[in-house]
C-alpha cells in the first residue's frame, strides 16, 4: 500500500517539477528581455550650456556666542609661492594663479606667506630671520628662515623662506611637489617642512588670528602647535584628489598591535603613534589631508572646509566619504579678470575676428589655411586628470570622419597617461600633417591666436575648478568636454560622467559629445552660445567678500577654552621616542641566529644604569639604520619604466588598449612580481578563459571568491537540511525549536565577532579563514548531528550560526571601495 501511495504521488511530484522548471525559464526569459530593452534605449547623457554660472555669494553668519573681529593677520603655508616684486615664480599649475589673485585682492591686513626657498632661484637679497630645529626621524635637523616684505594698497606682504637642504635638492621650479609619497626622502621632506612651519607660526607675532592652509602639503601643521598654541583654519582644496595618501599598503593595526609602517611614520613624523593613528590615518591608509579636516572636526566643528567652486563643493560632499561628515564643503569661486571692453559686441563681428585670429593660429601652428577649418583646442598638463589620453584615443577617429577638423594640442607629459597619448599622437602627427599639431611642452600661444579656435576640449576626469575653459570662453571659444568639478560653468556641449569607472562609458560620452558639437545645426545656436561666452563674471570682489565670510565661520566656531584643555601635545618626546624606537622591529629582530645563553646572561647582568638614554638611543638608530635612507613601504612602478613598457607594449602589442587597462596591466604585474608567497603569486596570474569571456581582467583569485559566494549558500542550505533531519530533533518539536534559537543566537554573536576581527585582522586573511571554517564544519557536520547528546548539536547549530554571518566580509570588502582599509 506504501508503495502504491508513493507511486500515484509521483505524478503530482512531476508536475510541480515542470511547473517549477517553467517558471525559471519564464523569469530568466523576462530578465533578459528588459535588459535587451534597457540596452537599446541606454545612451549618453549630453547637455548644451547656453549662458554662463553665476558665481554664488555666501551668506554671511551672524555670531550666536560671541562677538569677533575680521581677521587682520592671516598665515599662509604653501610650496608653490610667487614674489612680484622681485618676479619670483614657482608654480606648477593653478595654485599659483591662486597666489597672485591673494596677493593682490586679499582682504585688507596682514599676510604672513611661508615658502621653502628653492635651489636655482633668485630671490633678491634676503633678511636672516630666525633659526630653527625640528627632529625629522629621530634626527636633529637645522633650518634658516630668510625674510623679505611688501606693501600693495591695504594688505602688508611677508613671506618667510625656509632654507634647507632637502628643499633645495628633493625639488625643482619644474616639479615643487616630491614624489612619490611611498619614498622615505618625500615622507621626511613632509615632514620637515610641517613642523618647521608650525614652529614659525607659533613664533610670530602678533599671533596670527587665522591659518589659511593650501591642500594636504601643509594640512599636518596644527598636529605640531601646542594646545594653547592652536588658531582658527580654514582649508582651501584646489583638487581633492592629491591628498598625500599612501596607497600602496595599509598602516592601521594589525593583531591588535600597532603595524611596523605606522611606528616607522611616528618616527619620520615626530608624532605619536596614537596622533597618527586618530589624525593620519583615513580608511586604513595614511593620508596627510586627513590630518588637517580632522583638526578642524575637532576644533571647528568641521567649519572652515572650502574648495575652489560651488559645484565641486557639491561634488565632494556628496561623492567623497572624507567630507560627508562635514557641516558643509563651501564654495570659494576662483577669480578672473573679465573679457576686454575692446572686444566683439555682436555675433557679426565676433565671426569677423574668428577669420583673422584663425589664419593667425594655423599659420602660428603650421596647420593648412582653411578658413572652412574648425579647429579643436587643447592645452594644459598632459595627465589622467585632464583626459588627454581620450583625446589621443578618437583623434585619428575625428580627422577621418571629420575632413574639416584641426587639432591643436599643446602641453608637458606629466604622468604615465601622459606619455601614453604622446605616444600615441606620434605617428599621427606625420600622417595628418597641416591638420594635427602636437608639441609636448610648455607651449605659450598668444591671446589673438586663441581666438581662432572653434571649441576648447575639456574631457577632463576631475576639474575642481578650470581656468583654462574660462580664459577661451571670455575670447568667444566655447568649451566642450565632460560636466564633472568645475565645469559647465561656460557655454558649450558636455557629456555626464554615468560610470567613471567604465573607460568605454567615458570614451563614447567624449566622443558622442564631440561629434553632436560638430553638428550643432543651425549654426546660430554656435554663435549664440560663443557670444553668451565673453560675458562671464568671476569677479574678485566676491571672492574677497566669501573668503571674509568663511574665516568668519572658523573665527565664530572656533572652541578657544575647550581645544587649550582637552588637547594634549602630539608630538613625540624622549621617552616615548625611545618606546616607539623599542617596539620598531629591526634586522636583528627577524634573525634566527640567537646568541649563546651564556652571553644573554652577560648582558642581562649588566647594571642599567650604566648605559645613558642618549647611547641607547643612539645604539636602536644604528640597529634600525634609520640614517640610512632605506625603504619601508612598497614601492610603485616608477613613472620612468611605466613610459617604457607602454612604449613597448604599444610597439608589440597595438594600439586598441585604453591608458586605464594599459596601466592596471602594469601595476598588477609589478605587484604580482613583488610577492614573496608562491601561493599569492600563482593567484594572481590571469584566467585566460573567463578574460576572454568576460573581455575585462579576472584573476584566479577573482575566480576562488566567486566559488565563495557560489558555495556559502549551498553549505548553508546543506548544514540547515541536516540539522533539521537529525533523529533527535525529529523525536521533539521542543528541540527543532531550540536549534533554531541557536543558530539565530550565533548569527546574531557573528556579527560583533566579525566586526570586531575586522578592525584588527587583515582582510584576505579573515576572508579565508572564513571559508576553511565553513568546510570544516561542513565536514564535521555529520559527526556533530550523529552523537546522541542534543548539547552537540546545538553547538554545532551556534557555530553554523556565526559563520552564515561571515557571508557580509564578502560584501563588504569586495564591493564597497570606502570600507577597504578597515571599519571607521
Amino acid at each position: 500500500e506504501e508503495c502504491r501511495a508513493t507511486a500515484s504521488g509521483l505524478p503530482y511530484l512531476g508536475g510541480l517539477l515542470l511547473l517549477s522548471i517553467l517558471g525559471a525559464l519564464t523569469y530568466i526569459a523576462v530578465v533578459v528581455a528588459i535588459l535587451m530593452k534597457n540596452r537599446k534605449k541606454c545612451g549618453v547623457f549630453l547637455m548644451k550650456v547656453r549662458d554662463p554660472d553665476p558665481v554664488k555669494t555666501l551668506e554671511r553668519p551672524s555670531p550666536e556666542v560671541r562677538d569677533i573681529v575680521e581677521p587682520r593677520h592671516v598665515f599662509v603655508a604653501a610650496i608653490e609661492h610667487t614674489i612680484p616684486d622681485r618676479k619670483v615664480k614657482v608654480s606648477a599649475g593653478g595654485l599659483g594663479k591662486v597666489l597672485d589673485q591673494m596677493l593682490r585682492e586679499h582682504p585688507p591686513g596682514r599676510l604672513s606667506l611661508v615658502h621653502p626657498k628653492f635651489a636655482g632661484v633668485n630671490y633678491g637679497e634676503l633678511t636672516h630671520y630666525m633659526t630653527l630645529e625640528v627632529i625629522v626621524d629621530m634626527q636633529k635637523q637645522i633650518i634658516q628662515v630668510h625674510k623679505c616684505e611688501s606693501t600693495a594698497g591695504d594688505i602688508h606682504r611677508v613671506w618667510y623662506l625656509l632654507e634647507h637642504k632637502w628643499f633645495e635638492t628633493q625639488v625643482s621650479t619644474d616639479a615643487p611637489y616630491p614624489y612619490p609619497q611611498t619614498k622615505l626622502s618625500v615622507l621626511r621632506f613632509f615632514s620637515l617642512w610641517n613642523q618647521a612651519a608650525a614652529h614659525l607660526m607659533s613664533s610670530l607675532d602678533p599671533r596670527p588670528d587665522v591659518y589659511h592652509c593650501m591642500d594636504y602639503h601643509a594640512a599636518m601643521l596644527p598636529l605640531y602647535l601646542a594646545p594653547h598654541e592652536q588658531v582658527p583654519t580654514i582649508i582651501v582644496l584646489h583638487n581633492a584628489d592629491y591628498d598625500g595618501a599612501i596607497e600602496t599598503e595599509f598602516i592601521n593595526d594589525v593583531f591588535w598591535q600597532g603595524s611596523p609602517a605606522l611606528r616607522r611614520l611616528s618616527l619620520i613624523f615626530n608624532l605619536k603613534p596614537e596622533a597618527i593613528r586618530e589624525y593620519l590615518t583615513f580608511e586604513g591608509r595614511f593620508n596627510m589631508l586627513w590630518g588637517g579636516i580632522a583638526s578642524v572636526e575637532e576644533n571647528q566643528n568641521g567649519h572652515g572646509i572650502c574648495t575652489v567652486s560651488g559645484k565641486y563643493a557639491d561634488e565632494l560632499k556628496r561623492e567623497r566619504t572624507m567630507f560627508k561628515a562635514l557641516p558643509a564643503v563651501l564654495p570659494l569661486d576662483n577669480a578672473i579678470d573679465s573679457a576686454a571692453d575692446d572686444g566683439p559686441k555682436c555675433i557679426e563681428e565676433l565671426k569677423q575676428q574668428r577669420v583673422a585670429a584663425k589664419k593667425a593660429l594655423q599659420e602660428f601652428c603650421g596647420l593648412r589655411i582653411d578658413p572652412d577649418a574648425k579647429i579643436l583646442i587643447f592645452i594644459g598638463r598632459w595627465v589622467k586628470q585632464k583626459g588627454v589620453d581620450h583625446i589621443a584615443l578618437l583623434a585619428s577617429n575625428m580627422l577621418e570622419s571629420y575632413p574639416e577638423v584641426q587639432f591643436v594640442l599643446a602641453g608637458p607629459p606629466g604622468d604615465p597617461y601622459g606619455s601614453y597619448a604622446q605616444e600615441l599622437l606620434k605617428p599621427l602627427a606625420d600622417q595628418y600633417a597641416g591638420r594635427l599639431f602636437v608639441v609636448t611642452k610648455f607651449f605659450i600661444i598668444p591671446k589673438f591666436e586663441k581666438m581662432g579656435a572653434h571649441f576648447c576640449l575639456m574631457p577632463s576626469c576631475s576639474e575642481p575648478f578650470g581656468y583654462v575653459d574660462v580664459e577661451f570662453g571670455l575670447l568667444g571659444v566655447p568649451s566642450l568636454g565632460c560636466a564633472i568639478g568645475g565645469l559647465g560653468k561656460i557655454p558649450g556641449v558636455y557629456f555626464r560622467q554615468q560610470n567613471s569607472d567604465s573607460q568605454d562609458m567615458l570614451l563614447a560620452g567624449y566622443a558622442a559629445c564631440v561629434q553632436y558639437a560638430l553638428r550643432v545645426q543651425p549654426e546660430k545656436e554656435y554663435w549664440e552660445m560663443a557670444m553668451a561666452s565673453i560675458p562671464a563674471q568671476f569677479p574678485f570682489s566676491t571672492w574677497r567678500d566669501n573668503l571674509q565670510v568663511i574665516y568668519r565661520h572658523a573665527l565664530l566656531n572656533f572652541r578657544y577654552e575647550d581645544v587649550a584643555a582637552s588637547r594634549e601635545q602630539l608630538t613625540l618626546d624622549d621617552e616615548t621616542g625611545y618606546n616607539v624606537l623599542m617596539e620598531h622591529p629591526t634586522k636583528s629582530d627577524y634573525s634566527k641566529v640567537h646568541a649563546s645563553s651564556s652571553r644573554a646572561a652577560q648582558v642581562q647582568q649588566k647594571p642599567k644604569a650604566l648605559v645613558a638614554p642618549g647611547v641607547k638611543l643612539q645604539h636602536q638608530l644604528q640597529r634600525m639604520q634609520v640614517n640610512e635612507a632605506t625603504e619601508f613601504l612598497i614601492q610603485p612602478v616608477s613613472e620612468q619604466r611605466v613610459k617604457e613598457l607602454m612604449s613597448f607594449w604599444m610597439g608589440s602589442e597595438g594600439r586598441e588598449m585604453d591608458a586605464e587597462t594599459l596601466q592596471s596591466h602594469i601595476s598588477l604585474q609589478n605587484q604580482r612580481m613583488s610577492e614573496r608567497s608562491f601561493a599569492t603569486r600563482a593567484l594572481m596570474r590571469p584566467c585566460r578563459g573567463f578574460q576572454r569571456l568576460l573581455n575585462g581582467s579576472c584573476l584566479r583569485i577573482h575566480f576562488v571568491i566567486a566559488l565563495g559566494y557560489i558555495i556559502s549558500p549551498i553549505l548553508d542550505a546543506r548544514l540547515n537540511f541536516l540539522t533539521h533531519n537529525a533523529k533527535t530533533l525529529a523525536a521533539n518539536y521542543t528541540y527543532d525549536v531550540m536549534a533554531i534559537f541557536w543558530t539565530n543566537l550565533g548569527a546574531a554573536a557573528g556579527c560583533f565577532v566579525w566586526l570586531g576581527l575586522s578592525r584588527q585582522v587583515p582582510a584576505n586573511l579573515l576572508m579565508a579563514v572564513s571559508l576553511f571554517l565553513n568546510q570544516l564544519i561542513f565536514s564535521l557536520a555529520t559527526v556533530l548531528i550523529s552523537a546522541q547528546s542534543v548539547v552537540w548539536i546545538f553547538i554545532f547549530d551556534f557555530l553554523s550560526g556565526i559563520l552564515t554571518t561571515s557571508r557580509w566580509l564578502f560584501l563588504i570588502w569586495n564591493f564597497n571601495e570606502d570600507f577597504h582599509g578597515g571599519f571607521q
